[in-house]
């Protein structure tokens, strides 16, 4: 198996969809952490009829802001009821892009609620969408589990993917790949383990065991 990757543990902050100028993380908390801000969930599907690359609803104002469940509870919620119906899905979460943030300060009082998800990630993924696609984005599959969208687990590398696009008119948005319930199975002893990365020091974010 692959080795884990290089970043796991991550705080996730969930921002208004009008992001405010001049944002700043809290410090004094989870040292060591990368922190970076998200718009709201994403449920990544892969239908047969995508190539092999998953797929993901967006808006249709050139922002690729995920459409359907907005907290991660509910998208995980989501996408374990579309496995059980035999469809390929996973949640994941949608960062912020620089396209979120508005020019000018917005009105007094527009603020949505925000709050920090505190989960256990694979890498980052690039969600991009092709010339003539509408409504719809998509993101790479994995070169080696079916079971995943493929991340970088730098965001330096992501951010390089990202800008290699822009420069061809393709737009694109960071997203987090957080792990779930049905990545985890039973081993050895009543261990619980993540199947792609037994190795991985994940935390078990999953009480109730492995889910699916």
């Amino acid at each position: 198996m692959d080795s884990p990757p290089t970043i796991s543990r991550v705080s996730i902050r969930l921002v208004p969809e009008e992001v405010p100028r001049g944002l700043r993380r809290r410090a004094g908390r989870g040292r060591g952490t990368y922190r970076p801000l998200a718009i709201g969930a994403a449920v990544l599907l892969r239908p047969r009829s995508a190539g092999g690359r998953w797929v993901v609803s967006v808006s249709t104002d050139g922002l690729l802001r995920p459409r359907g469940p907005r907290s991660l509870p509910a998208a995980i919620a989501r996408s374990r009821s579309l496995r059980a119906a035999g469809v390929m899905a996973r949640a994941a979460v949608a960062l912020v892009a620089p396209e979120d943030v508005p020019l000018a300060q917005p009105p007094a009082g527009r603020r949505a609620a925000a709050g920090d998800l505190r989960h256990d990630c694979y890498g980052w993924s690039l969600l991009y969408q092709l010339p003539g696609m509408r409504g719809m984005a998509c993101v790479d599959p994995h070169e080696r589990f079916a079971d995943l969208p493929a991340f970088y687990e730098s965001p330096l590398e992501l951010i390089d993917r990202s800008m290699f696009l822009a420069g061809k008119g393709i737009p694109s948005r960071p997203i987090a790949l957080i792990t779930q319930p049905g990545d985890f199975v039973a081993a050895s002893a009543g261990r619980i383990c993540n199947r792609f990365y037994p190795r991985g020091s994940f935390r078990r974010r999953w009480a109730d065991g492995p889910g699916d």
